[in-house]
């Protein structure tokens, strides 16, 4: 039975079978075969890794991975640090790692982080210039929970955007460890405002890529 009305002409199978002088069912599996590796290529060239970024991990004492762009440089971490991530050129940018322990709670963990970052918030206001508090509130990140400060202040002369995040590993039941992110960029045409902080650019793919443990999905 054919596959299209009579009105409307051969198949394309069809015709290059008769060009070809082969049955439409060889064809119908030659093109079939073509389409089925370029599924597979397609779906390569989505798994293989960007030359211009590079994978982090992290084991020790959380266990974490991330990706970042050739537009930020890994640097040697500071006191407390498990990674520190800085801008090579342009406005200064950075994204910083510590190692998150909570106390024992109960409850949801965003209760005891939101609780936690009223301490977090005081003890902000003596470490930067010019502290602003703007605002926090719950955060999920690759369906990992946290919760979220932002903040502004003047760090090294230059007017700076904050954004400090609390992220839990979410398969412990209640979860205990986790990360605690500082992520900063100054003012500038790409980071004109705190929304922009870690949303855009540079800060976004080392923010929005992260996940606990060491392996990448």
């Amino acid at each position: 039975m054919p596959v299209v009305r009579e009105e409307f002409g051969p198949t394309l199978p069809e015709l290059v079978g008769r060009l070809l002088g082969v049955r439409t069912r060889a064809v119908w599996l030659a093109l079939a075969a073509i389409g089925a590796v370029a599924v597979a290529v397609v779906a390569w060239l989505s798994l293989r890794s960007d030359p211009n970024e590079s994978t982090v991990v992290v084991r020790e004492p959380v266990t974490y991975n991330l990706i970042y762009p050739d537009a930020l440089r890994r640097v040697t971490p500071r006191s407390g640090e498990t990674l520190r991530l800085e801008s090579r050129s342009g406005p200064p940018q950075s994204f910083v790692v510590h190692p998150l322990r909570l106390a024992p709670y109960k409850g949801d963990v965003t209760a005891a982080l939101t609780f936690m970052s009223a301490r977090l918030i005081d003890e902000m206001r003596g470490q930067y210039q010019d502290f602003v508090w703007r605002g926090d509130g719950r955060v999920n990140i690759n369906k990992q929970p946290g919760y979220q400060i932002i903040f502004q202040a003047h760090v090294d002369g230059h007017t700076t955007y904050g954004r400090r995040v609390m992220l839990v590993a979410k398969p412990d039941p209640p979860p205990r460890e986790g990360v605690d992110l500082t992520i900063l960029a100054a003012r500038s045409p790409s980071v004109p405002n705190l929304d922009s902080v870690g949303a855009t650019g540079a800060l976004k793919t080392a923010y929005r890529s992260l996940r606990f443990g060491a392996d990448r999905p």
